[in-house]
């Protein structure tokens, strides 16, 4: 403490002794003395366009209307020694880095580096100043740590560091903050004054200067210290840079110098009065005045006394400030290290990373990076030599904790200096679940983009199946039906007829057509799609059927039934993965309280059994605890989506059922699945018996098919079953048509989507022309495509492509003939 007095009286000694060698340099001084003058008067003058924003007291408009501030006076100090026209272009910020960006300014003051801006920004290496960042919030807000941010409302300037900083931070712990843009910090911090927002954050330098005028108060919440430098656009004005670095270090050197009047008149620090080198020697040449400087101090004793008191209040201040830094430090939530950057050695961890972890801050503090990156040493140097830039840096890598588990992290790492010696300030995020989540939603994308190829190839092929078994079918109707061809076209026609089955079979697995609950017999449901399944799993893999009499109905979506068995038995197959047996039953079963006491997940009441069961691999209890979770699959990587089982066990509970899993290692799985009894009978497809393809009245019938080998098809099956034809391949051509028409047009048959207007509203519009007219519909479109145009509703007649010439003439009379 003696040491800190006599250096207070020191510099009021030298202080005194300056202004008197000032007085007596006045009075021998020339009459002649000039100004300063600018180092390059009669030079032209470079005009520099500069953004002006309001932050005081970095950069602000001053009451007099001029520019002031810490970046100005340092910037026009720099103007004068290069002979710059500084010319100020007024703006909210995020209107400043839109212009440098565009080229409207060329230089911009108070920008805070980041990597993000450095892909569209250039900066000099010398910093001007540094930052940190503080939350501030009203009084009878309780904001004092980062998780009492969450679910409230913050003010941010928009485009700022403290923005993207925050938000990223806050993302990270899973906290949702609502950020509210300003355009300026006066307009953030009215907001939080006047309770339209929880809290607001600034540089501190602002918010130091004006928290207290808006009955605000500082939290705790600091963000990392950021260095600020002046910046141009990206490959623009580098001149200007160099000369701002150069100026930059020389004015840091020069003791006295605009740079540190600045930043003691802004910065509220004691202003530093430093003799000029040129006034040493007449400082020497009158030590005959000290003895009246001696007087003066001993006036300004009480003086001394008192900046003494100040300095160990200041002492004090500094001594709580880094024990709050320090607390705020171990206490963060956010996993953080320091670490030392020519070694690697961890100086120092938090609480959250001991927990994170799984060791003490002890055994950390004895440990390298090297020791937790899953990185190889030497890729591990390479990424602390880019760390060891002065500018922060952010990476991803992977981390391993106490348990050998590897956790994916996100790392953002910043040089800081304790006590002189440089060290990382790590802050490592968690972002295991994220990817994971990545990799649901790129999952969840591949289906999606399967359902839409499968609903296109189905458009297409259905049109071409349409074409292949209607015209095979005319030719068959025009050649001997006892002669080789017929036989040839016969097989044709079978082989298009399975394969518009297997289309359709395909597209019911996806689940691309409408769901619509029926009463079912299970039982005969199995055994349609018993031939689909045998094609499914393959000639190696017996399939067995054992279905009990006299089953139960349900009610389900016959399409969730035939997925829920397609899922069942590619799983199996996959699981024999070679010569093997598939069995499939189903039972009727009830079960009462006391049954379901005992064994969990089961219901009271009656029930239908689906079962499953296979004789392959089998699975762990650890797998089979997993098998039902989206995403969750055994599979390599491209041979399964990990939804199958997730989709089952959904639709399942969807029908109010249950499912449960049985399997051991090298002993098979069984499936069990439960659907609820349905008291009602089992509705039955109608089939009308038809011995012959019934013929036309004479009705006129008006065709409208955009695909010209289905339209001439369509005409050619129409005349052969003996109606009169009007054809058009546009909407238009079908009204103008039907305007010239004379006579009266009985029947429109129309595909549903056509380039222009569709089926639907076609049908719509012919109607005002002729009243009387009908409407058959007809596409090639899964019914997800069409749905929504309002064809698949009851009362509306719709045809599927491909259909045969039996079905057209069936649809049509029944159409014609209904009253």
């Amino acid at each position: 403490m003696v040491t800190k007095r006599n250096s207070s009286l020191c510099w009021i000694k030298a202080s005194i002794v300056t202004i008197i060698m000032a007085h007596l340099l006045v009075i021998t001084l020339p009459c002649n003395a000039q100004k300063p003058q600018n180092l390059h008067d009669g030079v032209h003058a470079r005009e520099v366009r500069v953004g002006l924003y309001e932050n005081k007291p970095k950069i602000f408009t001053s009451e007099t209307g001029r520019p002031s501030g810490i970046f100005v006076g340092i910037l026009e100090e720099i103007a004068r020694r290069e002979n710059w026209q500084i010319t100020y272009v007024p703006g909210e910020w995020s209107n400043c880095l839109a212009a440098l960006e565009e080229g409207r300014i060329d230089l911009m003051p108070d920008v805070a580096f980041s990597s993000e801006r450095a892909r569209k920004l250039d900066f000099h290496e010398e910093e001007v100043i540094e930052s940190w960042s503080q939350v501030y919030a009203h009084k009878n807000t309780p904001v004092m740590t980062l998780s009492d941010l969450n679910g409230r409302r913050l003010a941010v300037l928009k485009g700022s560091i403290q923005h993207t900083v925050l938000e990223r931070i806050t993302n990270g712990f899973g906290f949702k903050v609502f950020f509210v843009e300003t355009h300026s910090y006066e307009e953030a911090f009215a907001l939080a004054a006047n309770g339209s927002v929880d809290a607001v954050v600034s540089n501190h330098l602002y918010g130091d200067y004006y928290f207290q005028e808006y009955g605000l108060a500082r939290t705790s919440i600091v963000l990392n210290s950021v260095a600020l430098y002046f910046a141009t656009a990206h490959g623009a004005n580098s001149d200007l840079l160099e000369a701002i670095d150069n100026n930059l270090r020389a004015m840091k050197s020069e003791v006295g110098s605009v740079y540190y009047k600045e930043l003691a008149l802004w910065m509220e620090s004691p202003p530093r009065i430093v003799v000029p080198r040129h006034l040493i020697w007449i400082i020497c040449g009158i030590g005959g005045f000290l003895v009246l400087a001696f007087v003066v101090i001993l006036l300004l004793r009480r003086q001394v006394i008192a900046r003494t008191r100040n300095l160990v209040q200041v002492n004090e201040t500094l001594r709580e400030s880094e024990e709050k830094f320090r607390n705020l430090f171990q206490n963060h939530l956010a996993v953080k290290l320091l670490i030392e950057p020519e070694n690697g050695n961890i100086v120092e961890a938090n609480k959250a990373a001991e927990k994170f972890y799984g060791w003490s801050g002890q055994q950390l503090r004895r440990m390298k990076i090297q020791d937790i990156n899953s990185l190889s040493s030497e890729q591990v140097e390479v990424e602390m030599e880019k760390v060891n830039a002065p500018k922060c840096y952010q990476c991803e890598s992977r981390h391993r904790l106490a348990d050998g588990s590897i956790r994916d992290v996100e790392v953002f790492s910043s040089r800081i200096d304790t006590k002189g010696k440089p060290l990382l300030h790590s802050i490592i995020h968690d972002i295991t679940e994220h990817r994971k989540l990545e990799e649901h939603y790129r999952q969840a994308q591949k289906m999606e983009a399967v359902g839409h190829l499968a609903g296109g190839m189905a458009h297409d092929y259905n049109n071409m199946l349409s074409v292949i078994l209607g015209y095979t079918e005319l030719v068959m109707d025009r050649v001997d039906t006892s002669g080789p061809l017929h036989a040839d076209l016969k097989e044709i026609f079978n082989a298009a007829t399975r394969s518009a089955e297997i289309t359709r079979q395909l597209l019911a697995f996806a689940r691309k057509q409408t769901i619509n609950p029926k009463v079912l017999d299970l039982n005969r449901i199995v055994e349609d799609m018993l031939k689909m399944l045998r094609r499914l799993i393959g000639e190696d893999i017996d399939l067995a059927w054992l279905p009990e009499s006299n089953l139960w109905h349900v009610k389900i979506d016959p399409s969730q039934i035939e997925q829920i068995l397609a899922n069942l038995c590619v799983n199996a197959r996959d699981a024999i993965a070679g010569v093997g047996k598939i069995t499939i039953e189903t039972h009727s079963v009830t079960f009462d309280e006391a049954y379901c006491a005992d064994h969990a997940g089961f219901v009271p009441g009656e029930f239908v059994q689906l079962t499953a069961t296979d004789d392959g691999c089998g699975m762990d209890k650890e797998t089979l605890a997993n098998i039902f979770e989206p995403f969750f699959t055994t599979k390599d990587v491209g041979r399964g989506t990990g939804l199958g089982l997730a989709t089952i066990y959904g639709i399942v509970k969807q029908n109010n059922g249950f499912i449960t899993a049985h399997s051991e290692p090298g002993k098979g799985t069984t499936f069990r699945i439960y659907l609820p009894r349905h008291a009602g009978d089992a509705e039955k497809i109608k089939v009308d018996p038809v011995t012959e393809i019934p013929l036309s009245n004479g009705e006129m019938v008006l065709l409208v098919e955009d695909e010209s080998a289905i339209r001439k098809m369509g005409q050619m099956m129409l005349e052969r079953l003996g109606y009169q034809v009007l054809t058009a391949g546009t909407p238009d051509e079908a009204m103008r048509l039907a305007g010239e028409h004379s006579g009266g047009i009985h029947l429109l048959i129309t595909d549903v989507i056509m380039p222009g207007i569709n089926g639907r509203d076609l049908a719509d519009q012919l109607h005002t022309l002729c009243p009387d007219i009908k409407t058959l519909f007809m596409s090639g479109y899964t019914a997800d495509m069409i749905a929504h145009r309002g064809v698949l509703e009851d009362g509306v007649n719709f045809i599927q492509k491909p259909f045969s010439m039996n079905d057209l003439g069936v649809k049509i009379r029944k159409i014609l003939d209904a009253t």
